[in-house]
């Protein structure tokens, strides 16, 4: 079940922890920062939760992560930034 749905949650605390530090945060910091647990999910998940909860540009964003296989991954989405002051929504 774990690898056919997506963990929203641990995603957003993610996302919680690093706005802890800083006042904007992108799905390419969270990468660099927390592994892509689920792979390419991940990436969907930060990018779902973004569209949610963040505030999305026109610009893309050049990210990387690792996929299960241990393969490294690479694509580009619309630059989202997660901001402190959305903290309590996610």
């Amino acid at each position: 079940v774990r690898q056919s749905e997506i963990d929203f949650r641990t995603l957003q605390d993610h996302v919680k922890t690093l706005l802890l530090n800083t006042s904007q945060v992108t799905v390419g910091d969270l990468l660099k920062h927390f592994p892509a647990e689920q792979g390419f999910g991940s990436v969907v998940g930060y990018v779902a939760l973004g569209a949610k909860h963040g505030e999305v540009t026109t610009t893309l964003e050049s990210i990387q992560w690792q996929g299960k296989d241990g393969g490294h991954r690479s694509a580009k989405v619309p630059t989202i930034y997660f901001v402190r002051e959305r903290f309590l929504e996610l």
